[in-house]
Formats: C-alpha cells, sequence, structure tokens
C-alpha cells in the first residue's frame, strides 16, 4: 500500500474517533489468571484476563524480565460493576500472554475484558512438537477460553456476548482468521512453498510437520469458526498462505489487516498484502503501520534488552530493534487504530 493510500485510510479511521493518548482512562486496568481444558481431549490452558476495575491501590509487578520492561497491573483487583465487550489475543509462535500485555492492559482501562491464552505446544514456556503439529486447535483454544470465562465466577455476568472481537500477532493473527472461518488447505499450501520453500512460514509449518500425516487433513481443514466472534484484528499475520482462497473469499465479518511497513520479518505482499487482497473488498480494511516492524506488536524492551539477547541468543536480538521510544510510538498509533475499528464495528459501543 503506497504511502498516500495509508494516509487516507488513516486519517478515515481516524476520523471516527478514538480515545486520544493521555486522555484519563475510566477504569484501572486488572489483571487475573485462568485455566482452561478443552472437552474430550488432554489439552489445557493457562492464560490471563485483564479487565476493567475501580482498584485504587499501587499496580504490582505481574512479570519482570531483563528482555521486557515490567508488566504491572492491579493483580486479582475486583472487577468494576458493568458489562463490558470481550477481546481475544493470541500470541505468536513460541510467544505468550506476556507479548501483548501491553495492548490488553490498555483495553482493559477503556472498559473492555481481554483474555489472552497461552497456546499449548506453541508457548514460550510449552514447546510440543505433537501439540504444535495440531495448528487447528489454536482457533479452538480462543473458543474454550471464551467458554471459561462465561463459567467463570469472577467475570461471567460482566461479559457481553454479543461483543467479542479477536486479535492476534503473527502466528496469532493466523489464528484469528481461522476462528473467523478461514479454512487450512494443505494442497494449496504445498504448491505455494514449492515456489518458495525458505519461506519463514514454510519452514515452520514443516519444522512442525503441519499436514504432513495425511490422518491429520481432515480436522486441520476444518471450519474452526467461532459465530460469537464479530470481528478479528491479524497483526502483522504469518501464513496467509495457507489458507483456502474461496474460505477467505467467503468470509462475511469485517476484517482489520495490520501488517508492518518496516516489512523486516515478513513479506507483505505474501502475507497481510495478500490476505486483504483475497477478503472480500467491503468487509476488509488494510493498514501497513507506516515505520511498524514485526515485533513492534509485541512489548516494549528494556535498555538492556538488546544486548542481552545478542549475547544469549545470537539473532533474536532483531526484537528489540527500535524496540523503545520508537516502539512506544507505534503502540500508540495500533492502539488508536484497534480502538477505531472496534468502535467502527460496535464492539465497543460510541459514545
Amino acid at each position: 500500500m503506497n504511502s498516500n493510500m495509508r494516509q487516507i485510510c488513516l486519517s478515515a479511521m481516524l476520523a471516527i474517533g478514538f480515545a486520544l493518548p493521555g486522555e484519563a482512562a475510566d477504569f484501572a486496568p486488572a489483571v487475573a489468571e485462568f485455566k482452561a481444558a478443552h472437552p474430550d481431549m488432554e489439552r489445557r490452558m493457562k492464560g490471563h484476563i485483564w479487565y476493567p476495575s475501580h482498584a485504587k491501590d499501587v499496580e504490582r509487578l505481574l512479570r519482570g524480565s531483563a528482555v521486557w520492561r515490567d508488566i504491572n497491573g492491579h493483580l486479582d483487583a475486583r472487577i468494576a460493576p458493568g458489562v463490558f465487550p470481550v477481546v481475544l489475543i493470541s500470541h505468536g509462535m513460541y510467544g505468550n500472554t506476556m507479548n501483548q500485555a501491553w495492548l490488553a492492559k490498555r483495553l482493559a482501562a477503556e472498559g473492555v475484558i481481554v483474555i489472552q491464552p497461552n497456546h499449548p505446544g506453541t508457548a514460550s514456556f510449552d514447546r510440543d512438537p505433537d501439540e504444535a503439529r495440531q495448528l487447528w486447535l489454536r482457533a479452538t483454544d480462543l473458543s474454550v477460553a471464551l467458554d471459561q470465562a462465561l463459567t467463570d465466577p469472577r467475570f461471567a455476568d460482566h461479559i457481553d456476548p454479543t461483543r467479542v472481537a479477536a486479535a492476534g500477532h503473527s502466528l496469532g493473527g493466523y489464528t484469528v482468521m481461522a476462528a473467523a472461518g478461514a479454512r487450512h488447505d494443505v494442497a494449496h499450501y504445498a504448491a505455494s512453498c514449492a515456489e518458495i520453500p525458505e519461506r519463514t512460514d514454510c519452514e515452520v509449518i514443516d519444522m512442525w510437520k503441519v499436514g504432513a500425516d495425511p490422518a491429520d487433513h481432515a480436522a486441520l481443514q476444518s471450519d474452526r469458526s467461532d459465530p460469537r466472534i464479530r470481528t478479528v484484528i491479524p497483526m502483522d499475520l504469518g501464513g496467509a498462505q495457507t489458507f483456502a482462497p474461496e474460505s477467505l473469499a467467503e468470509i462475511g465479518l469485517p476484517v482489520l489487516v495490520l501488517g508492518a511497513g518496516r516489512a523486516d520479518m515478513l513479506d507483505q505482499e505474501v502475507e497481510s498484502g495478500a490476505l486483504a487482497a483475497a477478503l472480500p473488498a467491503d468487509k476488509v480494511t488494510y493498514i501497513e503501520v507506516e515505520d511498524a516492524g514485526h515485533f513492534d506488536y509485541m512489548g516494549i524492551c528494556t535498555d538492556e534488552g538488546y544486548d542481552v539477547l545478542k549475547r544469549e541468543v545470537p539473532g533474536d536480538e532483531i526484537v528489540c530493534v527500535k524496540g523503545q521510544a520508537e516502539r512506544m510510538a507505534r503502540h500508540d498509533e495500533i492502539f488508536e487504530l484497534i480502538m477505531a475499528h472496534l468502535r467502527a464495528v460496535d464492539v465497543i459501543p460510541q459514545g
């Protein structure tokens, strides 16, 4: 997308209205842990729920790291009175709920309940090849996590099940598209990877042996959509070429596709741009966030983060490139775009 078109899209989104940076938040962002299990199978999840509260105490540390800025919140505070919309957030490959905690916390401060599961097999501290192979279960993880929240006595009476959205970064973008009705197509994807086998997504799918066993094909290519989800927001997704083109053409939900203008990790023409082109024109808004890189959808790095990764995990320091002041500016822009979209599709009521 050229810069003029990006500006037109951005101006249109901003005209809808969003909370300006620096405005006083209506709520104190609180966070609690949750557990959930898939029915009829041994797949158990842990995760976090961020939610609005009226807590007055000082925020406490949820998670500290030598690489990532501390994540703080009002731990286990009582939820504020009221009924709130929901955003499900799916992390990327070998990520976890901390990766988009910055987004979850800001949404909670605006009166949104945010549910973040750690996906078994593809999470930072849960890398299991057999679980990872069952890629189709990632979308179902979101449905199971929502089901759990709807029965959780802490939150059940505060969730508006008619106002549910899902957002996901990288492989999480694949996940939310599957939850919207995009279906994996083994043959189509194999043909795509035959042309450029060194593509990042092709290497990952091959490493995890996704679709390698024909016995998996029925489940892998099945419809994993959740009718409760009203809109999805893939953020610099990976895996757009896995989807059957006809399934993308049939998506009936509004989709905000957020790309990375810096394109430092994924080819936008193969991923976000290709996804946007395959979706119904009246359902998709595509914005490449200018100057954003793939990891700008993740948290803020510490002063030492880049050096720590370069020393201890050479190559991974890329996640902290422009990972401080520049990333904070990208966070503001990304958050504003997401809020504008959620209001435009009435997940967050306007006014």
